[in-house]
């Protein structure tokens, strides 16, 4: 990884002709990513494949304030999509001619900003078609056009596409979310006047003036560490051992967790096990885990054992980020743990790791809301969701469910009960809306199974999962216009007592955790 701090070589524009495309994760960050490039370069021109409103929902309003006084003093043409017209499904080859008829000033820079729904459907053909277009109208005015695409299926499908099809672009970079305010920024490949630089890596940082700077990263002498030797030494938990099964000579008992962690004379290239057995336990465990990965380098091998079932995936994620190399999941037995422990042996770790623990608390999926919400505090709720740091394989999805006709919304409510935090729901006059804050895809039809007491196919007359968040924005602006009031104590019977209370038995915690298919009983059966 690069890291030489020149990150302005990626913002200042001065190769005509030529197209660049960056992608990212998120709307905020492909925000951030703008007002550096229209603060860097003079001549600028910003078009917006989405309406207004739809672009400053979510944000802040201090974020808000900054980037409409960046466009209105470094713009000199601002084009948004006409709000009547973006209710419709409009095709990107479209818009993008009636951009190509419009005037340009020869030597600007161009800003297209596009969310990813436009290229969701697109194939290759259509794609080379769209690049072609961009290309001749670059050439024709001597213009450099920044394509900015943001959402979900930047890194999963539209990168591999580009890829592809390189030599129809000027560069490619993709830019992620590290932490709430620290950012990776990849250069895969980039054309200036002086060359062609390629695999690159910037962590960048937002300064007190709006715009984007890399943050220095000091990375380990991996060459000059893999000549020594990684030591034989492990070390795990008590409780991590199971009954009657003999262990090898270099393996040494601690009583607890806090006994290796305050072990100050384990060798930096030891194999640590510890063990994980409640939900409560893992914000610490992370903390710890930083501070041994911080303390002994890279070498030193911290594994994870759940003894219990308590680790979501969210949480999984979260400890990786600190540092853990690697998590064994409660059902896996001993011997084959030891299997994957003999597999890592050798590794260093590589992983980019927070600077400090207030860094990494910012990525602990913890949630402030569970339940049922109101309509306008729903909507503020899924867009700070939305701004928040999350796993590459989590979503945050809006599922929205429409009622049958002759149902209430009461009626489907009475048997909604939502006991995982970051689950919330709301109702409207023509359908129910629940937010799942961090769920993979594959697991949204069961969650919804789980959370109602009768089949979600049965109760409802439709079921549409959304995840884009274009698509997410213009559906919470149906919610404003469609708000309900609901009585308190249904809110009550929706909203139920956290996965893991006290008084929760283990058998309920257990299957309220994961999402799992559960047996629905037939008419008769007790």
């Amino acid at each position: 990884m690069s890291t030489n701090p020149d990150f302005t070589h990626f913002v200042e524009i001065n190769n005509f002709p030529s197209v660049y495309v960056n992608l990212f994760a998120q709307k905020t960050l492909a925000i951030n990513y703008l007002t550096s490039i229209i603060k860097h370069n003079k001549n600028n021109s910003f078009t917006c494949f989405t309406n207004k409103d739809n672009f400053y929902s979510g944000l802040s309003e201090q974020d808000g304030s900054q980037i409409s006084a960046a466009l209105q003093e470094k713009c000199k043409k601002i084009l948004f999509l006409n709000r009547n017209k973006s209710q419709n499904g409009i095709h990107f080859h479209l818009l993008l001619d009636d951009i190509i008829k419009l005037k340009a000033t020869k030597k600007s820079l161009a800003v297209l900003f596009v969310p990813d729904i436009f290229f969701a459907n697109i194939n290759k053909d259509n794609l080379t078609i769209v690049l072609k277009k961009l290309n001749d109208h670059a050439t024709s005015n001597d213009l450099t056009i920044q394509l900015l695409v943001y959402g979900s299926i930047t890194s999963t499908s539209l990168k591999p596409a580009l890829l592809a099809l390189n030599h129809h672009l000027a560069g490619l970079a993709s830019m992620s979310m590290i932490s709430d305010d620290k950012y990776s920024y990849q250069v895969h490949f980039w054309a200036k006047s002086d060359g062609v630089q390629s695999d690159k890596t910037f962590v960048v940082q937002k300064t007190a003036h709006g715009v984007l700077a890399a943050v220095p990263v000091s990375t380990p002498n991996i060459a000059a560490l893999s000549s020594q030797d990684d030591t034989a030494l492990i070390v795990m938990s008590h409780a991590v051992v199971d009954d009657d099964i003999p262990l090898p000579a270099h393996v040494q008992l601690a009583a607890n967790n806090a006994e290796i962690i305050s072990d100050l004379t384990t060798p930096p290239s030891t194999t640590l096990i510890l063990s994980c057995q409640s939900p409560e336990e893992i914000r610490q465990l992370a903390v710890d885990c930083l501070h041994l990965r911080q303390k002994a380098g890279p070498r030193l091998k911290i594994i994870i054992r759940e003894v219990r079932q308590c680790l979501r995936y969210a949480d999984e994620t979260f400890l990786l980020s600190a540092g853990v190399n690697l998590i064994v999941p409660y059902h896996l037995p001993f011997l084959r743990m030891m299997s994957q422990v003999d597999a890592i042996q050798g590794q260093r770790m590589t992983r980019l790791l927070p600077d400090n623990t207030e860094e990494l608390l910012l990525n602990d999926p913890n949630y402030n809301a569970r339940g049922y919400l109101d309509n306008q505090t729903f909507i503020q709720y899924c867009h700070t969701v939305m701004q928040q740091f999350t796993s590459p394989q989590l979503d945050v999805v809006l599922v929205k469910l429409k009622l049958l006709p002759g149902m209430q919304p009461d009626e489907c409510l009475r048997l909604c009960h939502i006991r995982r935090d970051g689950d919330v729901i709301t109702a409207c006059h023509h359908a129910l809306y629940v937010l799942f804050s961090a769920i993979r895809q594959t697991d949204i039809h069961t969650a919804l199974n789980n959370i109602f007491d009768a089949p979600v196919r049965d109760l409802f007359q439709t079921v549409r999962v959304i995840s884009a968040h274009h698509d997410l924005e213009k559906e919470l602006e149906v919610v404003g216009k469609e708000a309900l009031t609901v009585c308190a104590d249904i809110k009550k019977i929706t909203t139920e007592p956290a996965i893991f209370a006290e008084n929760n038995s283990t058998e309920d915690k257990m299957t309220a955790l994961f999402a799992a298919p559960k047996r629905i009983r037939l008419k008769g059966e007790s």
